[in-house]
Parts: structure tokens; sequence; C-alpha cells
């Protein structure tokens, strides 16, 4: 946007002392003079262009430069949570295993219950046959001596 310079007073205007009624004479009257003032505001102008344009450049740098920050961190992010995941990937195994072999272990160990317990109960049935055994050995006679016996032991 180009700015607009202000009216130029003509000579003969009131409020103009003698000396401003002459330098305002030679300006409206040199084309020298206006071409020069059109120059100085165009080299204004573009001094304002060249610098925003240098500040744009040095944000533009620093935002580049926040930005490759940002990605530095993600991607150390990245490094650390892939060793994260197969340390705890390597734990999850460790673990399953574990519990697969204690799962075993639970197996066989139930499997030998059942076994002891089958002995157990075969131990006793052979026990009450033979006292049922030794039962049948003796007279009637002697029943109540023997369980008044086999009491007091």
């Amino acid at each position: 946007m180009t700015p607009v310079a202000a009216p130029l007073p003509f000579p003969g205007n009131s409020s103009s002392t003698s000396e401003e009624a002459e330098e305002d004479h030679q300006v409206a009257y040199n084309p020298n003079h206006n071409h020069q003032q059109q120059q100085q505001q165009l080299v204004l102008i573009n001094e304002r262009k060249r610098r925003r344009m240098i500040s744009n450049r040095e944000s533009a740098r620093r935002s580049r430069m926040r930005k490759q920050r940002h990605l530095d961190e993600l991607w150390s992010q990245v490094v650390w949570l892939r060793e994260e995941n197969c340390r705890l990937s390597e734990g999850l195994t460790r673990a399953s295993e574990v519990g697969d072999v204690a799962a075993q272990e639970n197996a066989r160990l139930k499997e030998e219950v059942s076994i002891l317990r089958g002995m157990l109960a075969n131990m006793q049935l052979d026990t009450t046959f033979s006292t049922l055994g030794d039962l049948e050995d003796v007279s009637c006679d002697n029943i109540a001596t023997r369980v008044m016996a086999e009491s007091s032991e």
C-alpha cells in the first residue's frame, strides 16, 4: 500500500509565511522535487519490505528449528517406547513360561493326589476287609472279649 502524501500548499495561501510560500512555490513548480519525494517514499517502502522479509525469514528459521527439536524429541520417544515394548514383551514371555511350568506342575500334582487317594481308599478297604475277615475267624463267644481287648489298647 502506497502512503498518500499530504497536499502541498500553493503560493498565495494566507496561512503561509513568505519563506514557506517561496519553498512551496519551488516544490509545486519543481518536477524534480516531486520525483525526489516519490523516490524517497519508494526507498522507505522498499526498506520496510526488506526489513519485514528479513524478519519473516528469521521467524521461519526459528519455526523450523522448533519443529526439528520437536521431531527429535518424538524420535527419542519412539526409540524409548520401542525399547520399553521389547522389555515388556520379554517379561510377558518369561511370565507366560513360568505360568506354563506352574500349570504343568499343578496338573502333575493333581494326578499324584488322585493316585494317592486311590491308594489310600484301597488301603482302607483292605484294612476294613481284613478286619472283617478277622471277625469271621472268631467265634461269636470271643467277639466281646476281642472288642474289649482292642478298645483297651
